[in-house]
């Protein structure tokens, strides 16, 4: 019986006693993973939330960018210098806080939870100018480059061009003889160029010339062209051709000695700004063989009168029995109806009589 109860009271043999720490190391290890695997889901939270965080700043930063609203400043100080010229003082101006976001993000990691941002905002102030045609009150008013023209002293100005400058193609371009620095300074068709007194200055281009009246450079003969008002007086913008070119008019021809085009005889003009060839003239709207001139076959006006001497009076016009030339007299007539000039008698009879011309 005593053998019996020594038994139980005996030790723990070593292998049960190995399972039982296994278990416990089993448990333990479980236990740990939990807390790994619920930590770093803590840390990917964290993480997007920081994401959102730098992509909203990002955003903010874009978004306030540019011009704050229009607001009214009391100007107390004397003499306030700025980039347009000098307010004074107790002058109420219409200011514009422009505002200049300068982001810098500082990310530092520490323990996976310190982040420090930054921003840096920088402010300035800028004056409402007035654009081209706009009113204006002071000489420093208007946006550059523009200047106030005033009548007097204590009415208000307009935004004009500064002197030499027109306003074409939504800007100022330099006239002929405009100071310049570049060839953008300056009007269709010029450069800008330099000049005996050391200056820069807007001229035309090769074969171009000013027109006073148009307040323009135009094209001569075969100069590039977009529309008739770029070239010269009787010239026109051919733009059957690419690149489009000054051109004559159809039945003209170009004189490159008195550089113009002139009317051939039957060519369609004005008798105010006619250029017809030699020895003719604008009549009835057409260019026409002057007194007793008449057209050959080159389209030029020549003389049909004989140079000996002596000479009749009157001959027949070429191709036309019922007109003839008075060579004496330098003009042409035409017989009436239904007559015709009879060059033996010198007379107008009629064709019965007239054996020599049908």
């Amino acid at each position: 019986m005593t053998d019996h109860v020594l038994s139980f009271s005996s030790p723990i043999p070593p292998l049960l006693e190995t399972k039982s720490d296994h278990c416990r190391l089993r448990i333990r290890f479980n236990q740990l993973s939990r807390e790994r695997r619920l930590l770093t889901c803590l840390l990917v939270l964290f993480a997007i939330i920081m994401c959102g965080l730098l992509i909203g700043i990002f955003i903010l930063s874009l978004t306030f960018q540019g011009r704050a609203p229009i607001v009214y400043r009391e100007i107390n100080t004397t003499n306030i210098g700025t980039s347009y010229g000098v307010l004074h003082q107790n002058d109420r101006q219409l200011l514009s806080t422009v505002v200049d976001i300068n982001t810098t993000i500082t990310a530092q990691i520490i323990d996976t939870t310190l982040i420090t941002t930054t921003i840096e905002l920088t402010t300035s102030t800028e004056k409402q100018l007035a654009r081209y045609g706009e009113s204006c009150d002071y000489d420093n008013g208007c946006e550059s480059p523009f200047i106030c023209h005033k009548k007097s002293s204590s009415s208000p100005g307009m935004c004009r061009c500064p002197m030499d400058y027109d306003f074409k193609r939504d800007k100022c371009v330099g006239d002929l003889n405009a100071l310049c620095t570049k060839d953008i300074d300056c009007q269709q068709y010029m450069l800008c160029s330099g000049m005996n007194d050391g200056t820069r200055r807007c001229q035309c281009q090769k074969h171009f010339d000013y027109d006073n009246d148009k307040r323009q450079c135009r094209g001569d003969y075969q100069a590039p062209c977009e529309s008739n008002i770029d070239c010269r007086t009787n010239l026109v913008c051919n733009k059957t051709v690419t690149p489009s070119v000054c051109s004559c008019e159809l039945f003209y021809q170009y004189h490159p000695a008195i550089r113009k085009c002139r009317g051939d005889p039957g060519a369609v003009c004005d008798r105010a700004t006619a250029e017809c060839v030699d020895n003719a003239e604008c009549r009835d709207g057409a260019c026409e063989c002057s007194k007793q001139f008449v057209p050959d076959e080159n389209k030029t006006c020549v003389d049909p009168c004989p140079l000996q001497t002596p000479n009749p009076s009157r001959i027949r016009y070429p191709g036309n029995c019922r007109k003839f030339i008075d060579c004496q007299q330098k003009s042409k007539t035409e017989c009436p109806e239904p007559t015709m000039f009879n060059l033996r008698k010198q007379l107008c009879d009629y064709p019965k009589d007239v054996l020599d011309c049908r």
